[in-house]
């Protein structure tokens, strides 16, 4: 069956998506284009790139999760290095070593610029980011023409380290065009979960968005110290509540993979012990999901 994918933000438990799309892969779902939001903008650009499941675990198994964690140069200071950091460069860690590492993976299919996956005229990826300078929603490659950018030569790695930029976790991108520059952040910022996107095509098959469910916030829990304020504004983008923009019609088409244990979005140093749950954790609760729409269908 024909399908596009649409993925929300995550952060870390995004590697559940690659037991989603394990189990989409045994069901024989043909996967046709991807959208995603930061961390979904990770695995749609894998996936578009060639990458099945047990390669992405590979990835994941492969990948130390810690580098994500490097600090600016400034970021380096001991003690007050962070908070430095965020002062000069308005983000804790160096952003561009996820553009580095992305361009590594692709380059490894022959994947570089979104001219690389246009089909019929047009890309089969999309990319949600948030243009802080012109507070707006930028839906990559689509509106580069609006900057005067050429969309074709645009990097995917790029892109997507531009809609993985956390606020104050990563710093933000930059987007330079004319004799101007815009400052690009995390795409959750303004739309975690574009599920509409593929909408205005009228293909005749499905689209389906995996969204993942989020612990409570610190504040919610009563503790409003200025550690875990700051902290719930990192997260926040990346952890909208599905009520706020997901229409009634769209629930049937959702799938909302719930994974109880306490491990937050930006939580890279702590992951590996979770890899192997995440991945089991979204097989199980995709094959559910499909077993539900085929109940429906029939």
């Amino acid at each position: 069956m024909n399908t596009d994918l649409v993925f929300e933000g995550g952060g870390v438990k995004a590697i559940s998506y690659v037991g989603v799309l394990k189990a989409l892969e045994e069901k024989n779902y043909k996967i046709l284009r991807c959208a995603g939001t930061s961390a979904g903008a990770i695995i749609s650009a894998l996936i578009v790139a060639g990458y099945n499941s047990k390669e992405l675990k590979d990835i994941v198994y492969n990948t130390d999760f810690k580098l994500f964690n490097k600090n600016t140069m400034v970021g380096n200071i001991p003690i007050i290095g962070g908070f430095i950091s965020l002062l000069v460069n308005n983000g804790k860690y160096d952003g561009s070593v996820i553009e580095q590492w992305m361009d590594t993976l692709l380059k490894k299919k022959g994947i570089t610029k979104f001219k690389d996956v246009i089909v019929n005229g047009k890309s089969i990826l999309k990319v949600i980011v948030a243009d802080i300078t012109k507070r707006k929603m930028i839906i990559l490659p689509d509106d580069l023409p609006e900057y005067g950018l050429d969309p074709l030569e645009f990097s995917i790695a790029r892109a997507v380290r531009m809609s993985c930029s956390i606020p104050f976790y990563f710093t933000p991108a930059k987007l330079e065009y004319s004799n101007s520059i815009s400052y690009i952040v995390d795409g959750g910022l303004l739309s975690n979960f574009p599920i509409w996107i593929f909408d205005s095509d009228n293909t005749n098959y499905p689209t389906i968005g995996i969204k993942i469910k989020d612990l409570d916030s610190y504040t919610s829990q009563g503790k409003t110290g200025i550690l875990c304020f700051l902290k719930d504004v990192i997260d926040a983008p990346i952890n909208v509540d599905p009520e706020n923009f997901v229409r009634n019609k769209d629930k049937l088409r959702i799938l909302i993979i719930d994974y109880g244990a306490k491990i937050k979005a930006s939580d890279f140093r702590k992951i590996d012990k979770y890899i192997d749950p995440l991945i089991k954790n979204g097989y199980d609760q995709t094959l559910s999901f499909l077993k539900v729409r085929c109940r429906l269908n029939s």
